[in-house]
């Protein structure tokens, strides 16, 4: 008995480590099994991924290209990264095998649509009428960039400095079955726009500089003087392509103290885009005071002044004479700098 019983006890511990390694195999094999049909999954799905867009170009495939702040178009100047050359497949049988010579586009630039602009210092630009003086075949891709004037293309068809661009191919237009394009943009500042054709024949380009003057109707465009220079004036002045802004002030005899400012905003939003001052103090240990004459100071105020195409412009004179008389005058105009 004594001996049946230890058979028993000595029998539990065998089967319990045989139960514990059938289960170690079974996970094993299991989890072996589900990293296998992981990996089919996985090669399948890789296969799928490959097949779209296998181009003998380099560059953005036009059938994966998603146009970046399009529609509102209303940037603020945010850039968006470089832009490889945007390319479509080659040309399918019996269509034509010429590069894309481009003609000169028509565009139009109006009011933004009060719906998407209800601030009112939106422009849009329209380009139409996009034609080539070959024919071309229908996957030649058509992209348009539009950035400020900075805006560039590379010799390799890279475009820098963008802050929008959209693209289509006769093979996939626009609505209405053609080509073209529309941005929303900023009011009173100076736009370009590209126009880059390509396929695997070559491409062909096209700039355009452009603004939307909506707040400078009727002012008058520099180079110019503003006001009455025998007593306070802006005078405006472009010396190699740099802007140039001078107030002057005419005072009367015995000044002792002047301090005179030159001042640019932008028309619309009123963010000031320069500043510059002079003054003049009298020290009595250096003769008389300020003699009858001109006060004046000139600035290029700051590079933001050449990106506009409508800005406003203050002048402040605080003048004192020997007597003590304080006199403050404000000049206050607008100009188009295009």
């Amino acid at each position: 008995m004594f001996k049946a019983k230890d058979l028993v006890s000595r029998s539990f511990p065998l089967q319990k480590n045989k139960s514990l390694a059938e289960i170690l195999y079974s996970t094993f094999f299991y989890f072996i099994l589900f990293l296998s049909l992981l990996f089919l999954n996985c090669a399948k799905e890789e296969t799928k991924s490959d097949k779209p867009n296998t181009l003998g170009l380099l560059g953005l495939a036009s059938g994966n290209q998603i146009s970046s702040n399009s529609d509102n178009g209303q940037s603020e100047g945010g850039l968006l990264p470089p832009i490889p050359p945007v390319v479509g497949p080659p040309a399918n049988p019996g269509q034509p095998l010429n590069a894309p010579i481009l003609n000169d586009p028509q565009t139009q630039v109006n009011n933004a649509p009060q719906a998407e602009d209800q601030y009112g210092i939106y422009g849009k630009i329209l380009i139409n009428n996009i034609s080539f003086q070959l024919p071309v075949h229908d996957q030649t891709t058509i992209t348009a960039y539009i950035g400020k004037r900075n805006l560039r293309l590379e010799p390799d068809g890279t475009v820098v400095n963008a802050t929008n661009f959209k693209t289509f191919t006769p093979a996939n237009p626009n609505q209405g079955g053609t080509v073209w394009f529309s941005f929303i943009h900023r009011s009173n500042q100076k736009q370009k726009l590209i126009l880059v054709a390509r396929n695997e024949f070559g491409s062909s380009s096209k700039e355009i500089n452009f603004s939307h003057n909506r707040d400078c109707v009727g002012a008058p465009l520099a180079p110019t003087t503003l006001g009455d220079c025998n007593g306070h004036c802006i005078e405006i002045t472009n010396v190699a392509g740099q802007w140039n802004f001078k107030t002057k002030y005419k005072h009367g005899d015995g000044i002792t103290f002047a301090n005179i400012t030159i001042e640019g905003y932008a028309h619309t939003t009123g963010a000031m885009l320069g500043f510059d001052a002079f003054e003049y103090l009298w020290d009595p240990g250096n003769g008389l005071p300020l003699p009858e004459g001109f006060v004046s100071v000139s600035s290029t105020l700051s590079p933001q002044m050449n990106e506009y195409t409508c800005v406003a412009l203050q002048s402040i004179i605080w003048i004192e004479d020997e007597n003590g008389n304080l006199n403050t005058t404000l000049f206050t105009d607008r100009a188009r700098l295009e």
